[in-house]
C-alpha cells in the first residue's frame, strides 16, 4: 500500500492511494466464504455453493464493498496523521472499478481531490485588545409595550352571536369553485367593505368584494385565501359564510394575568409585576449585548487571520451535497459568509488545541438537562421531572445523535468565547434600543 499526496495549489491536494492484491485479498476472500455459509441457490445444499459460482454472480460486488472500507478508513487515517486541514470530505476521482476483472485482479489506483486551508497559526490574546459590550437601556415605553404585547397575548376571548368592527371572524370562502376555511380581523380590513360584514350573524353568507376588502393589499389577501397570490391573479368577487365570531380584549393587570405569566402566587402587586418584566427584559438583553459581542469578536478574527479557503473545491462541494435550490443560494446569496464560517470553525479548533479546552461527556449532559426541564417548565409538564435522566438520554440520542453534537457544538462556542473575553480588555456602554440594532445591523 502506498499513499502520496501532491499538491495543486496552496488550498488544494490530490491524494493517491494504490493498493496491492495482499492489501485487500484475505478481506474479500473472508467475505466469500462468509457469503458461502449463509447462500441458499436452487440445486444446492445450503452452504454447499461452490466458491466460483459466488464469486461469478457476488464477486464484483463484495470486492467494491470491500475496497471502499479499505479506501475510506486509509484515507482518514492519512489526513488525521498527517493534521490536514481538510474542508468536508475527500471527493473522488474517477476510479474505473467498474472494469474490474473479477478473475484478474491485482492493484488498485484510487484519487481524491481535497481542499484544504492555507497555513495559519493563532496568537495569544491580550489585554491591549479592546471590545465593547453594548449595554441596553430597559426603557420605559419597551415594558409598556412588553405588557401591552402580554395583555394581547392573554387576551379574554368572547363568543358573540354578531360581527362587531373588532370581531375575529371564522369562516368559509368560496370563490372559482373552491371552499375553503378563512379568518377576518375587522379592524385590519377596509371600513366601508366590512359594513357589509358587521351585524351579520353566524350561517349568513356575505358577497365581498375582496380586492376592496383589503384595499388591494397582496399579503392580506394571501392570508385570507390561505395561500400565495398575485394582485393579478386573485378573485374578485368572493362568498363568505360565518362559522364563528369571537372577540378578543386585553388581558387585565391583576393577579390572574400575574399567575398565567410567572405561575401561581409569585407575583402579587403591580409594581412587582413591573419589576419582574423589567428585570427579564434586562437578562434578555444582556443575552443580546454578549451575541453581538461574540458576533464582532469572530468577525474581526476571521478578518485578521489572512486564511486562504479553496473556493473552486467549496463550490464543488456545495454542488455535490445540497439540492439545486440550497446549492444556488449559497453558492450566490451566501457564498462569502459560507467561506468566512470555514476559517471560524478552523479558528475555533486552533484555539482548542492551544488552550487545551476539552469539553466532557458530563457537561453535554449537564446543560442538555438544563434545556430539556426549561422546555417542560414551559409547558406545563414539571411532573414528568421524575423521569428527567431518561427525557435527557433519549433528546441526545434523537435523529442520530443530532442533539448531541448540538449540544457540544454549543458547549465549544461558549468555552471560546469565556476565553477570549478573560484575556482581552472589555469597557461597558450603556445604548438605546433603536442604537443597539442599529449597531448591530453594521455588525452583522
Amino acid at each position: 500500500m502506498k499513499i502520496t499526496k501532491a499538491e495543486i495549489s496552496k488550498t488544494e491536494s490530490t491524494i493517491q492511494l494504490i493498493l496491492e492484491k495482499k492489501d485487500y485479498i484475505n478481506q474479500y476472500e473472508s467475505k466469500l466464504k462468509e457469503l458461502k455459509k449463509r447462500a441458499n441457490l436452487k440445486g444446492f445444499r445450503p452452504g454447499m455453493v461452490p466458491i466460483q459460482l459466488l464469486k461469478k454472480m457476488y464477486g464484483k460486488g463484495v470486492l467494491l464493498e470491500e475496497l471502499n472500507k479499505i479506501v475510506s478508513n486509509k484515507i482518514n487515517s492519512y489526513i488525521k496523521d498527517e493534521k490536514i486541514k481538510i474542508i468536508g470530505e475527500p471527493i473522488p476521482q474517477e476510479n474505473k472499478l467498474e472494469d474490474i476483472n473479477i478473475d484478474n485482479i491485482d492493484n488498485f489506483d484510487f484519487y481524491f481531490k481535497i481542499g484544504h486551508l492555507s497555513n495559519f497559526t493563532t496568537e495569544s490574546f491580550t489585554k491591549k485588545t479592546k471590545y465593547t459590550l453594548h449595554k441596553i437601556k430597559v426603557e420605559k415605553k419597551i415594558i409598556d409595550e412588553t405588557i401591552k404585547n402580554l395583555q394581547t397575548q392573554y387576551a379574554n376571548i368572547e363568543n358573540l352571536k354578531k360581527v362587531t368592527n373588532k370581531s375575529s371572524v371564522y369562516g368559509e370562502i368560496s370563490y372559482d369553485d373552491k371552499t375553503k376555511k378563512t379568518l377576518l380581523e375587522i379592524e385590519e380590513l377596509d371600513n366601508k367593505e366590512t359594513n357589509k360584514i358587521i351585524g351579520k350573524s353566524i350561517n349568513d353568507i356575505i358577497s365581498i368584494d375582496l380586492l376592496k376588502l383589503t384595499k388591494n393589499n397582496s399579503e392580506k389577501i394571501s392570508q385570507i385565501l390561505g395561500e400565495k397570490m398575485d394582485i393579478k391573479d386573485s378573485p374578485n368577487k368572493v362568498f363568505i359564510k360565518i362559522k364563528n365570531i369571537i372577540e378578543r380584549s386585553p388581558a387585565m393587570i391583576n393577579s390572574d394575568l400575574f399567575d398565567k405569566i410567572f405561575g401561581k402566587g409569585k407575583i402579587k402587586t403591580k409594581k412587582e409585576f413591573y419589576n419582574e418584566i423589567e428585570k427579564s427584559l434586562s437578562a434578555s438583553y444582556l443575552r443580546e449585548s454578549e451575541l453581538l459581542l461574540n458576533r464582532e469578536i469572530e468577525k474581526n478574527l476571521v478578518s485578521k487571520y489572512k486564511i486562504e479557503v479553496p473556493t473552486n473545491y467549496v463550490k464543488d462541494w456545495i454542488t455535490k451535497n445540497n439540492d439545486e435550490k440550497t446549492s444556488k443560494k449559497l453558492l450566490n446569496e451566501q457564498f462569502k459568509e459560507y467561506c468566512d464560517q470555514i476559517k471560524w470553525s478552523y479558528i475555533v479548533d486552533d484555539i482548542i488545541d492551544k488552550n487545551k479546552i476539552k469539553i466532557e461527556n458530563k457537561e453535554i449532559v449537564s446543560l442538555a438537562k438544563h434545556q430539556v426541564q426549561h422546555q417542560l417548565q414551559g409547558s406545563g409538564l414539571q411532573e414528568i421531572n421524575k423521569d428527567i435522566n431518561k427525557f435527557v438520554d433519549n433528546y441526545l440520542k434523537h435523529n442520530n445523535g443530532e442533539n448531541y453534537l448540538k449540544i457540544f457544538n454549543q458547549l465549544k462556542s461558549n468555552k471560546i468565547f469565556n476565553l477570549i473575553k478573560e484575556k482581552v480588555s472589555i469597557s461597558e456602554k450603556s445604548i438605546t434600543f433603536d442604537k443597539f440594532k442599529q449597531l448591530a445591523n453594521k455588525i452583522n
